[in-house]
């Protein structure tokens, strides 16, 4: 799981959807992750590694 936190925006609906209320979303993959980031409104808070 991937922590992503929206940063400078009020809210935003696509890949995840978060708003200033709920600024804090997971993932589950570091492939969603990374395209979340892409869009500019997001950055990574926490990464948990796997456990097999």
């Amino acid at each position: 799981m991937v922590k992503l936190k929206l940063k400078n925006a009020l809210s935003y609906s696509g890949i995840v959807s978060a708003d200033a209320r709920n600024p804090i979303v997971e993932v589950k993959t570091k492939k969603e992750a990374e395209e979340a980031v892409k869009t500019g409104y997001f950055e990574i808070v926490n990464e948990e590694k796997e456990t097999e």
